[in-house]
């Protein structure tokens, strides 16, 4: 173990996260620096290239983060998602119990497949406008689409930049999550939209009957449609390329091939060329990304893992272990951005399965859903909670604010954490 260069990588990678965190801050400046000036010390202390520091960086989860947006923002400016919010709102008949449900069960499946923070840009302004034709107070709805969209998160490999990063590094794919983790996912989800329900919604005052038969005549879910042959192509090609993710088990092929073929495609119809689809591209959050691999690859060079081989976790029970990793990844998760907290911990888990042989299934669980789950702790936490607010704010939403985003969200966290506690004990007793 190198200590001095342990401390000095610690200290970059701290620097990197407090300058995510902090509002108006260049984080990709700072963190290109921090990577730059880490792979600098790193090499001229261990004697090694730019290759070896290129080859630290997952690519295929980059590639996989790069074509899932290239996808999401096909989806978006074919206004799939308005469309689908507009549909539920028809098929509910106007009955605001059946649209909660609707509502958030979509969200949290759109979750599990496009990014959590797009799918409340584009579904949120639709339920508000939809709330003010009905003279209704859009808050507990927005509530309801913010707490069950991280469950989303849990349901696939590729539903977000953390998940891909782990599901690269353990080589998870679609069908271990519809094996161990879609039960839980939504069991939880039903649970969470009852609770919604029943201490929520049924204190909201109910529609007005000629309000709602109004809306519902004047409300058409075609117009939202600027081109049927595309619209329907890219909502089949959407559809098609979820069912391959579960089929195929090569993730980052399947993305890049569905993400081509749908740029090619819709050419004729947007008149945008992959390069000005690029350049809507979130390339900071890829960049993001890179110098946090480079940064942990020169850490575990340095001997990062020593520290925990020479921890006797043997002696302690692996149920205590993953019980542990669950409330602590929780808890850093609600204040700390999930990307570093992920990348941190894959070689601490690694060390704990390959070095101490501890089952991989319950600490692989305990750290995909408490990464995932604990955003909801406080509004930083979780981008799509901040979204949803801006949202409300901007709006003019009466009955969503800061406060009652907070104290909602914290108590369905230690419901979600709770509930993850009792099913984690569940897998320990089979594994």
């Amino acid at each position: 173990m190198n200590l001095p260069l342990l401390i000095i990588l610690l200290t970059l990678f701290v620097v990197i996260i407090i300058s995510y965190s902090i509002k108006g801050v260049d984080f990709v400046a700072i963190s290109l620096f921090c990577m730059f000036l880490g792979a600098t010390i790193t090499g001229i202390q261990q004697g090694i290239g730019i290759n070896e520091f290129i080859l630290d960086v997952e690519w295929q989860a980059v590639i996989i983060i790069l074509s899932m947006s290239i996808i999401t923002k096909i989806a978006q400016d074919s206004n799939v998602l308005e469309y689908v919010a507009v549909k539920l709102f028809k098929i509910s008949r106007g009955d605001r119990r059946i649209f909660l449900y609707l509502l958030c069960t979509i969200t949290t499946l759109l979750a599990a497949v496009i990014s959590d923070v797009v799918v409340v840009l584009i579904l949120a302004p639709v339920v508000v406008r939809l709330c003010h034709f009905l003279k209704i107070r859009a808050g507990t709805y927005l509530l309801g689409m913010t707490v069950c969209i991280n469950i989303g998160s849990i349901i696939t490999p590729f539903s977000s930049g953390e998940n891909i990063i782990i599901s690269t590094a353990f080589k998870l794919d679609t069908l271990y999550f519809i094996q161990y983790y879609w039960i839980f996912a939504f069991v939880l989800l039903f649970l969470t939209i009852f609770l919604i329900d029943r201490f929520l919604l049924s204190k909201e005052p109910n529609i007005d009957d000629e309000t709602k038969k109004f809306v519902l005549e004047l409300v058409d879910a075609d117009v939202m449609i600027k081109n049927k042959k595309m619209f329907y192509f890219n909502s089949f090609a959407i559809i098609v390329t979820i069912v391959l993710f579960m089929i195929l088990p090569v993730l980052y092929l399947t993305a890049i091939i569905a993400a081509l073929i749908l740029v090619i495609v819709n050419r004729s119809y947007t008149k945008k060329s992959m390069g000005e689809l690029l350049k809507d591209i979130e390339w900071e959050i890829i960049f993001f990304f890179i110098s946090l691999y480079v940064i942990i690859g020169s850490l575990l060079r340095a001997g990062f893992t020593e520290i925990f081989t020479a921890i006797p976790f043997e002696l302690l029970n692996p149920i205590l272990i993953a019980f542990i990793l669950l409330i602590l990844l929780s808890v850093i998760s609600g204040f700390v951005a999930n990307t570093p907290t992920a990348l941190i911990f894959i070689p601490i888990i690694d060390t704990l399965i390959t070095t101490f042989n501890f089952p991989s299934v319950p600490l692989l669980f305990a750290f995909i859903v408490a990464i995932n789950l604990g955003g909801n702790l406080i509004p930083q936490g979780a981008a799509a909670d901040l979204m949803t607010l801006k949202v409300a704010q901007d709006n003019g939403v009466e009955n969503l604010n800061y406060k009652r985003l907070l104290k909602t969200g914290f108590i369905f966290a230690l419901i979600h954490i709770l509930s993850a506690m009792g099913f984690l004990f569940i897998l320990l007793l089979f594994n």
